[in-house]
């Protein structure tokens, strides 16, 4: 988030409002009733402080900015109600320059329409008090301009506001995907380390012999191939209830394809053993022919274990976890 030192901008708009109402108490003698030329300062300034200092951040609530907005015209009213008839004193209309600080305050901490609005009302309130030909001499221009270069100063930081958010949620996503990939070349690192210890001792057996085996030792190398084959393709489909099925299946025969697709990435722990549990369950149920277990990506479901046989037109099994 874009930050800047709260105080010294309030400070600055404080003093920037008590400027008008210094010019303003400068001109009393414009003045028929000093109680409400007082008394309008005394109502601008509150209304100066609240809308600097209410809510947290750059933008002000909206309940905020109401009563920002009923204080800038109750001030106007209240200047306008103690006014000498053909004033000459060019700061007893200082209002004027003060609803620019004040309006100019509440657009910049995203309060524009609201702004925009009680302008309009300030400018009605004048035309009432002096006509249209008033509008000019008091300086109405003046607040336009102030209030669209607060609004489209608020728009630029918002908007970068929002930039430098969507900057550090790149970052953010850039650093978890580097852990990630860290994380699973450690995992691969570990599991290609496994498979090369499981293996050492069948190749040195298979060199001894020049490739001459028993047939039992046939057989287990063909199941080492198999469990090694398991441990590159399976990944987080395999635990020891999975790996004992799943020997047991291929000592009766039947072929086992463990295939983890990502499906079991985001899974809690504790789902994923009750989950392979049933996996392990289903694949104890075959008595012949072909198992696939699969954990597929973007699915409904997060595992599909399904047992076929040659010569049949529907799975003898098909299951969805």
């Amino acid at each position: 988030m874009l930050n800047a030192p709260r105080w010294l901008l309030a400070l600055v708009s404080i003093l920037f409002g008590l400027y008008h109402a210094i010019l303003g108490a400068s001109a009393w003698r414009g003045y028929v009733n000093i109680l409400s030329l007082a008394l309008s300062i005394a109502i601008y300034m509150a209304t100066m402080v609240i809308s600097v200092v209410a809510s947290k951040g750059l933008t002000i609530s909206r309940g905020f900015g109401s009563l920002v907005a009923i204080g800038a015209v109750a001030t106007v009213i209240v200047a306008n109600s103690g006014l000498q008839t053909g004033h000459t004193d060019p700061y007893a209309t200082w209002y004027v320059g003060g609803m620019s600080a004040l309006l100019g305050v509440l657009a910049a901490r995203g309060q524009s329409a609201m702004a925009w609005i009680t302008a309009a009302l300030v400018s009605f309130l004048v035309v009432v008090e002096d006509g249209l030909e008033g509008l000019g001499e008091v300086g109405i221009e003046g607040m336009a301009i102030l209030i669209a270069a607060a609004s489209a100063t608020a728009f630029a930081l918002k908007r970068a506001d929002r930039e430098v958010v969507e900057l550090q949620n790149s970052e953010m996503a850039a650093e978890a995907a580097i852990i990630g990939s860290d994380a699973a070349g450690e995992e691969r690192k570990v599991r290609l380390q496994n498979i090369l210890e499981r293996s050492l001792h069948a190749l040195g057996q298979i060199s001894v012999n020049r490739g001459a085996v028993t047939k039992r030792e046939k057989e287990e190398f063909l199941q080492l191939e198999s469990s090694l084959r398991d441990d590159i393709r399976g990944r987080a489909l395999l635990n020891p209830t999975v790996r004992k099925a799943t020997a047991e299946a291929r000592a009766r025969g039947i072929d086992v394809l463990i295939l983890d697709e990502g499906g079991l990435n985001q899974l809690p722990a504790s789902q994923l053993e009750h989950i392979l549990e049933k996996v392990a369950g289903a694949i104890n149920s075959v008595v012949a022919g072909k198992v696939v277990v699969r954990s597929p990506r973007g699915e409904k479901w997060v595992v599909t274990v399904m047992a076929t046989r040659p010569g049949t037109e529907a799975p003898d099994l098909w299951l969805k976890f």
